[in-house]
């Protein structure tokens, strides 16, 4: 990147709703009032939004939690993973994923953990350069 990536968490309502733009290009079915309402919901149970911004535009986001289970012990989920599609392919994603590694580490994980639409061939490409394997497949049932 060219210009200062500044990543910070996100709490507020009014930061939330600053985010849900960008978040429209991952998750384009949410209006910014069921956007608002659910990350604020996620986040009394643990979750956290990370911000890339730059230049005072957001760039990029994380949405992530923390938590253990007995096939992986204590790791860091990462739900959502959107570059803005104007910056795509000049670090914002990498220095995110570096971030959320450094944070991973810093609170003892053991591992990093993020599931993929099978149909985002780029954002496979960008994960496998990142070091992260395909360790299996996620089935889903619809109810």
């Amino acid at each position: 990147m060219s210009q200062t990536l500044s990543l910070t968490l996100v709490d507020t309502k009014a930061q939330i709703a600053l985010c849900h733009p960008l978040m429209q290009q991952l998750r384009p079915g949410l209006t910014e009032a069921q956007f608002v309402e659910q990350v604020m919901g996620q986040q009394h149970q643990g979750y956290q939004l990370l911000k890339g911004e730059c230049a005072g535009k957001i760039s990029g986001l994380a949405g992530f939690w923390v938590a253990s289970k007995l096939a992986w012990g204590k790791h860091l989920y990462v739900d959502d993973l959107v570059t803005d599609e104007n910056v795509r392919s000049n670090g914002v994603g990498a220095e995110m994923l570096n971030w959320l590694e450094h944070y991973a580490k810093d609170i003892h994980c053991a591992q990093i953990h993020l599931d993929s639409g099978v149909q985002r061939f780029l954002a496979h490409k960008f994960y496998l350069r990142a070091g992260f394997i395909i360790a299996s497949h996620h089935f889903t049932k619809v109810l």
